[in-house]
């Protein structure tokens, strides 16, 4: 895989998860509204999709590692400076989206230092809890760096198979037991995250899918079904038990099986690039340099673009106002941070996770 072709996987699975994250943030608004709303032919695939949102992080995490974890190490004062601006752009856009909601409750008088510092800390709006997995990640590249470059393939496949059982069925064995919901802790999340940057270093390297046959790729894509029949399955079975279609919005285990459906995603994206006969023609500006920038700004135009949701909502309902909403923010928020990143400070407050172009994958056999 060359650079090119790199690139635009990288770029397309970035679309996709972003997406994902922006749908999954809609709320009762969209993505979980059907689950108040009578049971017709409808319902299951829209609850397919409600759980598929939960693995956008997941896509963003292998995308990230497959280009950190392939070019040249950071040394500790730039690693750490990176990490610094990561957190001077969370705590600012997370001081505007903060302010924007005393606005729009009109309680601006009531702002308060500590109600900020707590909800920063709480990892305020959706999809800000990603910003601090992407945190995370840089906290421990080299860490990842050292296992990514030197971990066998007996590694590697333990890796995959600890992330299957312990992530994955563990919880939802332990649920039938008795014992208690399903649910994904904190320190189990950040192991998630590590091991799909993981992945997605290992699995954009061009001679692991030049083995990869279509065989290969039926059997993922069987297997990606039966883990979302299994969610689907035990959602329903949790929902019809405790009588509460509420469960259906907080997904207390969507994270189980995640696993196979992205790295087999990711699979299908990365052989199709590396043989399609000719490349199209690059975009006016490069998408996935935007990509942090635009979780930051989505954050605050959500609200503000609510509107487009409740105009469109009595015409095609919640369902595809929200998809609506999720591209109209997507496609506002990538070129608002393309010429804020024009300004020398706001460059920096809005860094660059996977570098220009020619760089984006980097020597893909290393």
């Amino acid at each position: 895989m060359n650079h090119q072709q790199a690139y635009r996987v990288q770029r397309l699975v970035l679309i996709i998860a972003l997406m994902l994250i922006l749908f999954g943030d809609t709320g009762m608004n969209a993505v979980f509204s059907f689950s108040h709303q009578p049971q017709s032919i409808w319902f299951y695939p829209q609850l397919v999709v409600a759980l598929i949102t939960a693995a956008g992080p997941n896509l963003l995490l292998m995308a990230l590692g497959a280009y950190q974890l392939r070019r040249p190490a950071l040394s500790v004062t730039k690693l750490v400076r990176h990490v610094l601006w990561l957190m001077g752009g969370i705590t600012l856009f997370s001081l505007a989206f903060y302010l924007e909601d005393l606005v729009m409750q009109r309680s601006l008088a009531s702002f308060n230092v500590a109600d900020f510092l707590t909800a920063l800390a709480q990892a305020p709006v959706g999809f800000y809890g990603i910003l601090y997995e992407l945190l995370g990640f840089f906290v421990t590249l080299p860490l990842l760096r050292v296992i990514a470059h030197h971990a066998s393939i007996v590694i590697q496949q333990y890796l995959f198979w600890v992330e299957l059982v312990f992530i994955g069925m563990v919880p939802v064995l332990v649920y039938f037991t008795g014992l208690t919901t399903i649910s994904i802790d904190s320190p189990l999340a950040i192991t998630a995250g590590c091991f799909f940057a993981l992945m997605g270093y290992w699995l954009s390297q061009t001679h692991v899918l030049q083995r990869i046959t279509r065989e290969h790729l039926l059997i993922a894509w069987l297997l990606t079904v039966g883990c979302y029949a299994v969610m689907v399955s035990v959602t329903m079975y949790q929902v019809n038990l405790e009588k509460n279609f509420d469960l259906i919005s907080s997904q207390p285990f969507a994270q189980t099986f995640q696993a196979i459906p992205c790295l087999t995603l990711w699979v299908t994206i990365a052989t199709w690039m590396m043989n399609r006969p000719r490349a199209t023609v690059a975009w006016r500006h490069n998408f996935v340099q935007t990509v942090y920038g635009s979780l930051l700004v989505a954050g605050l135009l959500i609200d503000p673009f609510m509107g487009i949701n409740r105009w469109l909502t009595p015409i095609i309902g919640a369902w595809w106002s929200g998809w609506c909403l999720s591209v109209a923010v997507l496609i506002v928020s990538v070129e608002l941070v393309w010429l804020l990143r024009r300004v020398h400070w706001l460059q920096r407050l809005l860094p660059d996770l996977f570098g220009g172009f020619q760089s984006v994958g980097g020597a893909t056999d290393g």
